[in-house]
C-alpha cells in the first residue's frame, strides 16, 4: 500500500501546460523588497537614512534595505529608489550599477521587467572603513 493515496485527498492538477494550470500574482511589495534588498549587493550604495524634519533618526544599517517605491502594470515596473552613496564613489556610477542590479533582480526573482528605474541621491556618508586618521 505504499503507493495508495489515502481517500479522500485529491491529488492537484499538474497535467496540461503550464498556461493552463493558473497563475501567480506577484504583490508590488515584493518587488518592492525585492529592488530594495538588491541595493544592499552594491558597493558603496546603502539605504537612504531616516529622517524627521531634516534631522537623520537613529544608527545607518549598512545592510537595510533601500527605500524603494514600484509601480507594476502586469509584468512591467517602475521604480524609483532613494539610496545613500559613500564618498568619494562615483554617484553616477553606483547610481549605473543600482540600476543594473535591481533590473537582474527583479528580472530572475519576480519575472517582472523593469521598463524605467529612478534614483535619488539624499545622502553622502563619508567611507569611515577606509578614512584617513588625522595625528
Amino acid at each position: 500500500m505504499s503507493g495508495a493515496r489515502p481517500s479522500g485527498l485529491i491529488a492537484p492538477e499538474t497535467d496540461g501546460e503550464p498556461e493552463t494550470r493558473g497563475q501567480l500574482h506577484i504583490s508590488d511589495r515584493v518587488v518592492e523588497r525585492v529592488a530594495g534588498y538588491a541595493v544592499t549587493w552594491v558597493p558603496d550604495a546603502i539605504a537612504a537614512p531616516r529622517k524627521v524634519l531634516g534631522l537623520t533618526m537613529g544608527q545607518r544599517d549598512t545592510d537595510d534595505e533601500a527605500k524603494v517605491r514600484v509601480q507594476v502594470h502586469g509584468s512591467v515596473a517602475t521604480v524609483h529608489a532613494k539610496i545613500g552613496v559613500r564618498w568619494p564613489a562615483s554617484v553616477r556610477s553606483v547610481a549605473e550599477q543600482v540600476r543594473s542590479r535591481i533590473r537582474a533582480d527583479l528580472a530572475e526573482i519576480t519575472q517582472v521587467t523593469v521598463d524605467h528605474v529612478d534614483i535619488d541621491v539624499v545622502d553622502l556618508p563619508p567611507d569611515t572603513a577606509h578614512a584617513a586618521r588625522v595625528r
